[in-house]
Parts: structure tokens; sequence; C-alpha cells
């Protein structure tokens, strides 16, 4: 449950930002290949990203 709760909201997330169709689309089967360890990456990559 808490997986799939982790997974709607980096799907959410991805949806909403402002990464370019590439990149997001790379993400999201990144996050559907890896359901609990893709969102996980992403939030930690998007953190690094956004503190630059």
């Amino acid at each position: 449950m808490l997986s799939a709760i982790l997974w709607a909201w980096a799907v959410f997330d991805i949806n909403k930002s402002r990464i370019k169709n590439k990149q997001s689309l790379i993400w999201i089967l990144l996050i559907l290949a890896f359901p609990l360890v893709g969102p996980i990456i992403y939030f930690q990559m998007k953190r690094r990203y956004q503190s630059n």
C-alpha cells in the first residue's frame, strides 16, 4: 500500500513539474520498472537539482 502511494505521488509530481518531455518519460519508465526504488531515486535526484 505504501509503495502504491509513493508511486502515485511520484507520477503526479513528474506530471506537474517542469521536466522536459523526454526526461519525464524516462523518469516514468524508471518508476514503472522499479515501483519502490524508482520513486525514491526520483525524489532524491529532484532535491539535488532544486538545491543548485
